[in-house]
């Protein structure tokens, strides 16, 4: 994945937070959302 498809698909996943903020899967998305920025990370590097 690219930078700016791992920012994108961050920001999705963001926004669907928002959107559900009461969702059975909440921890879901945020442990997705922390391997993203990680990854992120490491392509700085």
């Amino acid at each position: 994945m690219e930078i700016s498809q791992i920012k994108e698909k961050i920001q999705e996943l963001e926004n669907w937070l928002i959107e559900n903020p009461n969702s059975s899967e909440r921890n879901l998305i945020e442990s997705d959302i922390k391997k993203l920025r990680t990854l992120l990370e490491k392509n700085h590097e």
